[in-house]
């Protein structure tokens, strides 16, 4: 029984036309688009796939697929790709799948999509479809977090070139340069219209719980709650970033005195300074920034809870 009908016979076939979006930064980018058409020809699904060239490609091969009536967009790479294809898509009816591709996935590790590249493929027909929140900074939406200070300088500094190579290592290196370079900026904040308004160097926003991979910054965050998670840390300065660090590492940062932790739907961030902010690892501007829980969800295909 080929793959298909194991697939048909064990959850049923829930779409008809499929757009495949891949980023050529992914290594082995070659190797994966011939077993993603190797799986897609067994199946009567209508399905063409297209790989990306330039940044924000993603969103606008997504939008263009929506208007031709794919029910499924797959964005097969990293959060990066995720966060451009989920700008196409958000508000539609279409559903967004995922083959994890890049240096970290954090959302599929979050939704529990597996890492392993046949597995992931398999989970695009047993899955179920389900609703999560979605965030909004200015105009830009992002499914897993946003973050203002070091971290966006880290990202900053990522050497792409070496990315491709190197993976994970790229963001560490990265990470120990802004540690020593970073110059400390002032954020402040205002929390639900008024309902607190409080000051930090480095904020992190998250609708998951996962940061990096392996560290959880907001460990309450939950995509299907309504809420962002706000960490706030107040000080900045060699020692206290370690500490920082090491506190989250040991999952005891949220204790701090100098850490503030809160839950809200909206929050307004400026500076007096220039302080850079990614949504999703990927640099899009300065502050200052509106956030906000999207009043749209996003449709995703999950692995199915048996």
């Amino acid at each position: 029984m080929g793959l298909f009908n194991f697939f048909k016979k064990k959850a049923g076939l829930k779409f008809k036309k499929v757009m495949i979006i891949i980023n050529p930064a992914a290594r082995r980018t070659g190797k994966y688009v011939k077993m993603i058409d190797q799986f897609f020809c067994q199946t009567p699904i209508k399905y063409d796939y297209k790989v990306t060239s330039e940044p924000g490609e993603a969103t606008v091969i997504a939008q263009n697929a929506v208007r031709k009536k794919y029910d499924m967009i797959i964005a097969a790479g990293g959060d990066g790709t995720i966060n451009e294809v989920i700008n196409g898509i958000i508000g539609t009816k279409a559903v967004l799948g995922i083959i994890p591709l890049g240096t970290i996935n954090i959302l599929a590790q979050e939704l529990g999509i597996s890492s392993n590249f046949t597995r992931s493929l398999e989970t695009l027909f047993s899955g179920e479809v389900k609703s999560i929140d979605i965030g909004k900074v200015n105009d830009r939406y992002f499914v897993s977090m946003a973050g203002f200070g070091i971290d966006s300088y880290a990202i900053y500094r990522v050497n792409r070139k070496l990315k491709k190579y190197l993976g994970v290592l790229t963001y560490i290196m990265a990470g120990f340069y802004s540690i020593f370079h970073y110059h400390r900026r002032k954020i402040d904040l205002n929390i639900d219209d008024h309902r607190i308004d409080d000051t930090g160097f480095f904020v992190v926003i998250e609708n998951v719980s996962s940061y990096a991979g392996i560290f959880k910054i907001a460990p309450y965050a939950d995509v299907n709650d309504g809420l962002l998670d706000l960490c706030v840390f107040k000080k900045m300065g060699l020692i206290h970033v370690f500490r920082y660090f090491l506190g989250i590492a040991l999952k005891k940062h949220i204790h701090y005195p100098d850490v503030r932790y809160y839950q809200c739907k909206k929050v307004v961030l400026t500076s007096k300074n220039n302080v850079l902010v990614h949504t999703d690892g990927d640099l899009i501007g300065s502050l200052p920034a509106h956030v906000t829980v999207g009043n749209k969800k996003l449709k995703i295909l999950v692995p199915k809870n048996d």
